[in-house]
Parts: C-alpha cells; structure tokens; sequence
C-alpha cells in the first residue's frame, strides 16, 4: 500500500522541486518529468482544444521550443542522471524524445517504456502511440519489452471515448506497484499532465498545493513509501 506525508512544497539546491517526504527506509525518490511542447500544444494555443483531435498530431513530436525546452532544463544542471538507477518513459513520442534530450543516458541504468505511464488514451490522435516495432527501430536504447502489443491496441479499445479517470488512476496504481518491486530506489519518470493530475490526485491524495497541473518540461521529485 503507498504511505506518503506530503508537505510544503520545497526547492532543492539545484532548483527543482520537493513535494513529499516520509520517513521509512523503503522509500524510493521518483522524479516525475512532464514532456516539453508537443505540436498539438503548439496548435492548441492557436485553436484550441480542436487541434487535440486533428490526425496531422498523430503521435505528437516536439516542437522547436519543446526542444529549447529540454535544453534550458539540462543546462539547469537538475543532475538527476547523476542519481538515477532506472528512467521509465511514456511510449509516445514526445515524452521519449523529452526524455532522450533533457536527460543523459548512463551506462547501466536502464529505460523502459511502460505503457501504464502514457496520456489519457482514446479519441485523440495526438495520444495514440505508434506500432512498438516502429519504436524499438527508432530507440534502440530503450527497452520495450514491458508493451505486449505492437499496435496500441490499448487505444482502440476505448472505442469512441476518452479514458475514464478510474482507469487512469488504476494504471498510477499499477506504476507504483511496479516501482516497488523493482531494486532501483531513484527513478526518472518521464511522462504526461494528464496521467500526472491523476496520479497525484486519485492515487497520492495531494493536497491542492502540490497536486497542481505539470508545465511543460516541468520536473518535480518525490519521496514516496510504496
């Protein structure tokens, strides 16, 4: 069961941030980091909402200030590649293309695509990831091997609707139930707004001062008892 005292909301020396603490010696340190600027942000702003649902986003890149994005935080020293025993990324695009830019990769610390961390599924083509051989060809870095289906058949399987937040918060549980059996005790998650508000929302039970929607490219670091 996940045990959490959440607090105040900290700076570390480095700039980012703290949100929770506890005080058993199983805790582990998640560094939840949300994608930079997709295209279908860049659209929203100019459309709105409707840019969300246009095929052109399939899969959604970066944009150029997504990337800008990912530079300006490495350069922020957040060193957290320095800690990390394991990356988890979204298997959408823009979360690993986030991740590939902000965050060096470290000889022996492996990354993993899970796809209990990707957006809200269903509807949206902006959320549909691509087939995971497509992805593998692509980033060969990055371990796949957790994703049974080639097409996202998890998408398709929402019909003509949008996820519901059950099951988004089912799928944080799940994360956290992974997290705890893995050995790794500082791990980087690299994933998205929607799926984060849920999570520490539905699953963490956050106050309202810490369970605030992520920026893009917005990293916060946790202490969590899982």
């Amino acid at each position: 069961m996940l045990s959490t005292t959440m607090v105040r909301e900290t700076k570390t020396y480095n700039g980012h941030k703290v949100v929770g603490v506890v005080q058993r010696s199983t805790a582990k340190t998640v560094h939840f980091l949300r994608h930079a600027e997709g295209t279908h942000n860049e659209a929203a702003l100019k459309e709105g909402r409707a840019a969300f649902s246009k095929i052109e986003h399939l899969d959604a890149r970066l944009t150029d200030l997504g990337k800008e994005q990912c530079a300006t935080l490495k350069a922020a020293n957040h060193g957290i590649e320095k800690e990390a025993e394991l990356v988890v990324v979204s298997p959408l695009t823009r979360a690993i293309e986030t991740a590939m830019l902000a965050i060096d990769q470290v000889e022996g610390v492996p990354w993993v695509a899970l796809e209990c961390v990707r957006e809200r599924a269903g509807v949206q083509p902006c959320d549909r990831r691509r087939c995971v051989s497509e992805l593998k060809m692509e980033y060969p870095n990055i371990s796949f091997d957790a994703i049974t289906d080639d097409d996202d058949a998890y998408f398709d399987s929402q019909g003509d609707e949008r996820e519901t937040y059950d099951s988004m918060a089912h799928r944080g549980r799940e994360l956290f139930s992974w997290l705890r059996d893995r050995p790794e005790t500082n791990i980087v998650v690299v994933t998205h707004s929607g799926f984060l508000l849920s999570l520490f929302k539905r699953v963490m039970l956050s106050p309202p001062d810490t369970a605030k929607d992520f920026k893009n490219c917005e990293l916060r670091s946790v202490l969590l008892d899982l």
